[in-house]
């Protein structure tokens, strides 16, 4: 099955195409939304922070937020980040 990349991890965890699919991907917890995808600055929608703070705290700390920390893992080698994804910073 093809995996496509979260728009905010860029690791392959979706079965859809972003955006919109309302999956929550596994590795940094971002639920995919298609309002937040095509503004990265929009607090609200499906997600409190942003894409563009969300991305900024899974490089930092591995979450979109420190308290989904506990929900998420590491990908796997199937899961590789996508070489064309870059965060929105």
């Amino acid at each position: 099955m093809k995996k496509y990349p979260c728009p905010c991890c860029g690791f392959k965890t979706l079965e859809e195409k972003p955006s919109g699919t309302d999956i929550i991907c596994k590795v940094c917890f971002w639920h995919d939304d298609y309002v937040q995808a095509k503004d990265v600055d929009y607090w609200g929608g499906a997600n409190e922070l942003s894409l563009r703070d969300s991305q900024k705290n899974f490089l930092n700390f591995g979450a979109i937020e420190e308290r989904f920390i506990k929900n998420v893992r590491k990908p796997t080698i199937e899961e590789a980040r996508d070489l064309n994804w870059k965060p929105k910073a």
